[in-house]
Formats: structure tokens, C-alpha cells, sequence
């Protein structure tokens, strides 16, 4: 039993000789002196960067339309082609938009009342407030010629 303990002894000794050994040796902690030169990025303009934005009024009444206003902004440093706003009602086909240039639109939607929405939905339905608004999509082709979808802001309508 005591010559079992001796040898776990020495064995566990020149384990630990081997592993203090292993991490001093020099050949194991070289540096690495390639010369790497690390250029910044002086770029912050992005070829590809679209923006797309709606605005409307802050409150309305039940039973009205109201004018949506959307731009699709090019902020990029590339030209963007075939540029469309899609939304659930309309369809706007902006074309070409340079770098830094925006192009709007408008368009119309009707917040309904509650009779309209119980026609529809059953007795106990009613609009919500605020009335919401889904953002619209855009599409277009970048530079590359690749196909791009982007959406716009939701908007909030305070019913008054």
C-alpha cells in the first residue's frame, strides 16, 4: 500500500514538473511580431442606406380620412432604382433616388366609426384608440442589383 502511495506520489510530481516545464518553456510563449498595419475605416456613408418615413396628423376623429405624408430618403452613397412604396391601399413607384435626395408621396385613410367596425365585427367591436397605422414597404435595387425591402414607422392616431 505504501509503495502504491509512493508511485501516485511521484507520478503526481512529474506531472506537475512536465506542466510547469511545458508553460516556461520559451519556444512555447513566443510572440507573434508580423507586421500588421490596421487602416480605419474613414467611410461612414454605407452604399446601401434607404430610409423610409410616414407622418400624420396626432389626432382625428372617428369617421374621417386623414392625409398620410411618406418620404423615402437615399442617405447612402449609391443610386437606388425602381423604388416602390407599398401599402395596403396604394401603390407608389418612386423610380430613381441619387444619394441624399428624398422623394414623398401622399396618401389617404379612412378611420371608420364604431357602426363601421360593428358592421363588420359583430355588435360589441369598436375602433381602437389610438388608431394605428401599419408602416408601408418599400422595395428597390441596389447598386449590386439586388432586390431590397425595407418598411417605414408605424403612426398612432389619437382619437379625439
Amino acid at each position: 500500500m505504501k509503495s502504491k502511495m509512493g508511485i501516485l506520489a511521484i507520478l503526481g510530481i512529474l506531472m506537475v514538473v512536465v506542466f510547469v516545464s511545458g508553460c516556461t518553456n520559451q519556444n512555447n510563449n513566443q510572440t507573434n511580431t508580423s507586421n500588421t498595419t490596421n487602416t480605419p475605416n474613414t467611410s461612414t456613408v454605407k452604399a446601401f442606406d434607404v430610409k423610409a418615413t410616414q407622418t400624420g396628423p396626432s389626432t382625428a376623429k372617428k369617421g374621417t380620412s386623414v392625409t398620410i405624408n411618406g418620404s423615402v430618403t437615399n442617405h447612402g452613397s449609391a443610386v437606388v432604382t425602381d423604388v416602390k412604396a407599398l401599402g395596403q391601399d396604394f401603390t407608389r413607384n418612386l423610380g430613381t433616388i441619387n444619394p441624399g435626395q428624398t422623394k414623398t408621396f401622399t396618401y389617404q385613410t379612412h378611420i371608420p366609426t364604431d357602426q363601421e367596425v360593428q358592421a363588420d365585427f359583430g355588435a360589441n367591436a369598436t375602433v381602437s384608440n389610438p388608431f394605428h397605422i401599419g408602416g408601408f414597404a418599400v422595395t428597390c435595387t441596389d447598386s449590386n442589383g439586388s432586390i431590397r425591402t425595407l418598411n417605414s414607422n408605424n403612426l398612432n392616431i389619437k382619437l379625439s
